[in-house]
């Protein structure tokens, strides 16, 4: 179960790639932000409170964080990756990925040390969900979903022309 939420929490930070095969025709893209939204939205609404949201947080965090020494490297965040830096890859946009992954980490390890802890992260996708609420009904939506901070900055990296 962990592993689907690692998962789907990786897909949640790249569910641009879902926006990218949906525009190239496919329907992988589509299972994908399925597959992320649900897992999110443990209580199948439709929608997602913070709270699901902060719950599966943590669970990524526990697989993100390797040794076990509650903080989050560089290296641990940019290696973990379900194929997104392959989408990169055939869109010829690895080293935009690398920057965006760059850029991603450094948004969210919030007081600049090189590590992000688990209240950095809480605190880091609390903001991202608030911002991407657009209606400010303290939910979001699988429409909100994508503006998500992550997704916007792994869509400008990879399909810049989205």
């Amino acid at each position: 179960m962990l592993r689907l939420m690692i998962f789907a929490f990786t897909a949640l930070i790249l569910s641009a790639g879902s926006v990218l095969a949906q525009k190239s025709g496919t329907t992988e893209g589509g299972k994908t932000a399925k597959l992320t939204f649900s897992s999110i939205d443990i209580h199948n609404n439709g929608y997602f409170h913070l709270g699901d949201l902060e719950l599966f947080v943590e669970s990524v965090f526990r697989g993100m964080d390797h040794d076990d020494d509650g903080k989050i490297t560089y290296g641990e965040f940019a290696a973990w990756d379900p194929g997104f830096l392959q989408v990169a890859g055939s869109e010829g946009r690895p080293e935009a990925y690398a920057t965006a992954t760059k850029i991603l980490f450094s948004l969210w390890d919030l007081n600049g040390n090189g590590t992000i802890n688990r209240n950095e992260m809480r605190r880091a996708t609390t903001y991202d969900f608030t911002r991407a609420d657009l209606d400010n009904d303290g939910v979001l939506t699988p429409a909100e979903f994508k503006n998500f901070s992550a997704i916007l900055i792994f869509r400008a990296a990879i399909r810049p022309d989205l």
